[in-house]
This record gives C-alpha cells, structure tokens and sequence, in this order.
C-alpha cells in the first residue's frame, strides 16, 4: 500500500513549475502551491492529465505563462499574461480549462456518433441575435 506523502510527492511531479533565473525559493514554492491548486481543481472535473508543464517569466512590465498538457492524442498550449507570476499562470490556466472542456465535449460527441451509425446527425438551431441595445 503506497503512503499519503509518497502519492502527494507524485502529484506534485505531474506539474513542472519552470519560473526564471532570478526567482528565489520563497517564489517557487508559492507558485508552485498555487499551480498546483488550480491543476487539482480543472482535474477534479475534467480528470487526471498525466503531465503538466508550467514556465512563467517576466514580460514587458509584467508577466507571461505558457501550459502545456497532452490530453490523449491532442497537445494543448496556452498562453497567459498578467501583472504578477499568479496572474499570468491564472489566465492560462483558465483558457487551458476551457479549451479542454471544448475538446473533450468535441471528443464525447463523436463518440456518441460513432456508436449510432446512420443516424442523422442533428444540429442545434441558430441562435437569434443580441442586440447591443434594445429599442426604449
């Protein structure tokens, strides 16, 4: 039977955290622990990815984050920015999310295709358009 800390210690390897040269530890651990967070978070509903790649560095006055996951076949990479490291990792993260739930629902509905040949495939009707404003 493996141990509480020994699955918490490979959790914590499936999110590589890369920050810059002059990040101290301090950083690296707060960031980390906030990636973290999040990643259990978006896996709590989605579930687990096998591996996730996290680089934050400054720029231009604030900062940038890339995410990249691979979610069976498909390679996903986001891009975030923001005036600090938790910020720029929070706006990738959230358009990695809904990235992911759009190809995973893409994936659900071929799936469900596949398995009723013939049939015809229905389509939702057009919205009607939104007005910006509505006449008084």
């Amino acid at each position: 039977m493996e141990s509480r800390c020994a699955r918490l210690r490979a959790k914590r390897a499936r999110v590589e955290v890369q920050l810059y040269d002059g990040a101290g530890a301090r950083q690296y651990r707060e960031l980390g622990a906030f990636v973290r967070y999040c990643v259990s978070r978006i896996e709590r509903e989605l579930g687990e990815i096998p591996h996730w790649s996290v680089q934050i560095l400054p720029a231009g006055g604030g900062f940038a984050s890339v995410i990249a996951i691979r979610d069976g076949g498909d390679l996903l990479e986001t891009r975030g920015t923001g005036m600090d490291g938790a910020l720029a990792a929070w706006d990738a993260l959230c358009k990695l999310e809904q990235r992911l739930r759009e190809i995973r629902a893409r994936r659900n509905a071929d799936a469900g295709r596949a398995e009723r040949p013939g049939e015809p495939v229905r389509r939702a009707a057009a919205a009607a358009p939104v007005l910006a404003h509505e006449p008084a």
